[in-house]
């Protein structure tokens, strides 16, 4: 199939290529490919892992790496291939064609998958620093703020904390209406991973948040992980448990031609606080 044939192409590339994780114009191709696949889709096809009948082993018969073929899969294979081409303006340009989050998928503690748009933001973005490209990064968050985002910044910024109760402590504040919102996550991320290694632990407290509240309900959360700890290595030499250690291997791995579809705890909110402070208002704080 096209799709495999694509692959097989990158994966060339790569071990011949003089690029790391393969040709950027067969990176584009293959995201291309993908995205084409994901709007193909009717909506109940797209819900539906099993829409093309898989082989006796469960997997599509033209995906050696089992990938889902639904929508979600799709749209997060050509994103990340988009990232990995270093385009960020064809991310934006996905983006913009996508409905923003419902207010279910935005509530405290929600239990479904977080809005495509914002999701596809997230991972997007953890490719970018993953492959250490904090530009194409910022290029698109700033421009994602600029364009894509409807709602007030400032808003999302007091929704990202719990609200202090009376007191000024937050042990009996009321808790949060919305979950973490997906565009401050990333302002900060990138915010931080600007820093030098001292600020690991902002790193480690602002991920633990966000990954039981968003990533957690992710597609293939997992690899999202993975994304998360080769960034904390990378960035603040936070050295993952040795049974990471294989995960991440692969991972790297699969950023090519293969495929793609601790530290220290603890931080003082008020940290946080004065960093969403200290942000500008459309470029979001990087």
């Amino acid at each position: 199939s096209t799709k495999k044939f694509l692959k097989s192409v990158l994966s060339w590339s790569e071990a011949l290529g003089d690029v790391a994780l393969g040709s950027l114009q067969i990176h584009e191709l293959v995201a291309d490919h993908a995205w084409f696949l994901s709007e193909y889709l009717t909506d109940e096809d797209a819900a539906t892992p099993t829409a093309i009948p898989p082989p006796a082993n469960g997997k599509d018969a033209d995906d050696e790496d089992g990938e889902e073929f639904t929508r979600a899969a799709l749209q997060a294979s050509a994103v990340t291939h988009y990232a990995l081409a270093e385009l960020p303006a064809a991310i934006l340009a996905k983006l913009q064609s996508l409905p923003g989050p419902t207010d279910a998928q935005i509530k405290y503690n929600h239990t479904c998958p977080p809005a495509a748009r914002d999701a596809l933001l997230t991972r997007s973005t953890l490719v970018f620093a993953t492959v250490q490209n904090l530009r194409d990064a910022r290029t698109l968050l700033t421009s994602y703020i600029q364009s894509v985002e409807s709602r007030p910044m400032e808003d999302l910024k007091k929704n990202y904390l719990p609200p202090k109760s009376k007191n000024g402590k937050n042990k009996h504040a009321e808790k949060p209406k919305c979950a973490p919102s997906h565009v401050i996550f990333n302002s900060m991320l990138l915010s931080i991973l600007q820093k030098d290694k001292k600020t690991g632990p902002l790193y480690t407290w602002l991920l633990k948040g966000f990954d039981k509240a968003e990533i957690a309900n992710m597609y293939k959360a997992d690899l999202l992980r993975g994304y998360t700890t080769k960034i904390g290595k990378l960035y603040f030499d936070i050295q993952p448990p040795p049974s990471m250690m294989d995960t991440i291997e692969n991972m790297m791995g699969m950023m090519g031609g293969g495929g793609m579809g601790g530290g220290p705890g603890g931080m003082n909110p008020a940290m946080m606080q004065a960093m969403m402070g200290g942000m500008a208002g459309g470029g979001g704080g990087f």
